[in-house]
This record gives C-alpha cells, sequence and structure tokens, in this order.
C-alpha cells in the first residue's frame, strides 16, 4: 500500500506502483491535496486508502480515483482531437469533492490558462447528501477555490440515479458509488463517444466502464458496450424513491 510523506510523494508512489500512467492524471493529481478533502483524517490523507467522510460515506482509496481517471481520460482526449468544444463531465456522489476538484483541474482553461485535456471544460459534482455537498464546497475553497469562483466546477444537490439531465450530454461520468443495476438515466446522459466509470452490484461488485456507441431518444441495450474492469468493494448508490 503506497504511503506519501506529501501529495506530490503518494501520486509518485501511484506512478511507480503503475496505478498513474498517464503524465495529464499525475499533472492533475499533484496539483489536487488529498490533505483538504479528508475530513477529520489529515494525518491519513496520503496513504492509499478510503477514509470515513461521515454520512456513512467513504473518500475512496488514491489508487482508485487515479484508476477512475485513467479510464476517463481518453475519452476527454479522444473528443478534443476532432472538435473546438468543451468537454463536459459529471461526476456523482461527489462525497468530500476530492475527485470533482481533480477533473476541474484536468479542464481548467481559467485566466488564459492552457488546460490539461482538451480545449477545458466544465465539472459537476453532485451528492445525495446536502451535508457532502457543503462540505465539498468548504474543501474545495481551502486550495482550489479558484475552480468554483471562475465556473469551471459546480457542485449541487442531487439523485446519484436521475444525473444532470438539463446539463447532458456528457463526455464522460464517474459515479463513487455501487449501483445495483445498470443506471440507464445516466447512460442516456452520454455524448455519443463518452464513457461511464460506475462500480455496479450488490454482494458481488465491480467496476465498469460503459460506452455509448449511438444517439437515441430512449434506452436500447445495443447503443451501449459494456465492459468489466475488476472487483470492488463500494457503499452503495442510494435510491431517494
Amino acid at each position: 500500500r503506497a504511503q506519501g510523506r506529501n501529495q506530490r510523494d503518494l501520486v509518485e508512489q501511484l506512478v511507480r506502483n503503475g496505478v498513474v500512467s498517464s503524465p495529464e492524471v499525475r499533472k492533475a493529481m499533484e496539483q489536487v491535496n488529498r490533505k483538504n478533502y479528508a475530513q477529520g483524517q489529515e494525518e491519513d490523507a496520503y496513504i492509499d486508502t478510503p477514509l470515513p467522510i461521515g454520512c456513512c460515506q467513504t473518500i475512496s482509496a488514491p489508487h482508485m480515483h487515479a484508476t477512475a481517471l485513467e479510464q476517463m481520460l481518453p475519452y476527454l482526449k479522444k473528443k478534443n482531437t476532432k472538435e473546438e468544444k468543451q468537454l463536459s463531465i459529471l461526476d456523482v456522489g461527489c462525497g468530500s469533492g476530492y475527485l470533482t476538484a481533480v477533473l476541474g483541474r484536468l479542464v481548467d482553461d481559467s485566466n488564459g490558462k492552457q488546460p490539461i485535456v482538451g480545449k477545458g471544460g466544465k465539472v459537476y459534482g453532485i451528492d445525495v447528501y446536502p451535508d457532502l455537498v457543503d462540505m465539498t464546497r468548504e474543501n474545495i475553497y481551502k486550495e482550489d477555490g479558484d475552480l468554483l469562483e471562475n465556473g469551471i466546477v459546480e457542485v449541487d444537490y442531487g439523485d446519484g440515479w436521475k444525473g444532470l439531465p438539463d446539463k447532458s450530454p456528457f463526455d464522460a461520468i464517474h459515479v463513487g458509488a455501487a449501483a445495483d443495476k445498470y443506471p440507464t438515466e445516466l447512460m442516456m446522459q452520454l455524448r455519443v463517444g463518452g464513457a461511464l466509470i460506475v462500480p455496479l452490484g450488490v454482494n458481488e461488485q465491480a467496476i465498469y466502464k460503459i460506452e455509448r456507441l449511438k444517439e437515441s431518444s430512449e434506452y436500447h441495450d445495443k447503443d451501449f458496450v459494456k465492459k468489466r474492469l475488476f472487483g470492488v468493494r463500494y457503499v452503495p448508490l442510494v435510491h431517494t424513491e
């Protein structure tokens, strides 16, 4: 298990362990200090382990965040080789805000910055727990407040199963809790060629990558490619109804 002295050292170990393989993910993760997002567990912030953040939720282990970022990255890069459009990313179950902020750093083009990926973009973080939405905002404001002030990141209360249809389509969607069935409403919010990274299952869980192949107004299974990546253990994606 990786354990760093600081954020840069933690990421360096994830690189050595082969978890972080791209310069883009490395750079974005180095820019967001996990210590600011490890509520009450600051002394353990640089250990590669999940940590409790309240509301029976956790901040995922750094290797899980890194893996999700590496899985999403090709879809963010692919889009921007062909089009001038900005990227749009949804982070479902933003928790304490760490991954939302890292995604923000990936696409941050404020004040004339050259974004790490593509032509810049916007990240939407939602959580079903209002306390965690507030916590995410507070955590981001510690050292990454420019992402909120410049409109690169937006955080709000939201039902993870329903997503944000009015802000769709998204180039990439990340879900930070386990869905007990395919989240078809989220899948329909993907842009064609976009991908959803989601833990699936109840007793046996695994991370799946789901790519949208075809545009349609109604859900059809054949319009998506689903690939099981590896087994995991996540808290359940909360049903509000």
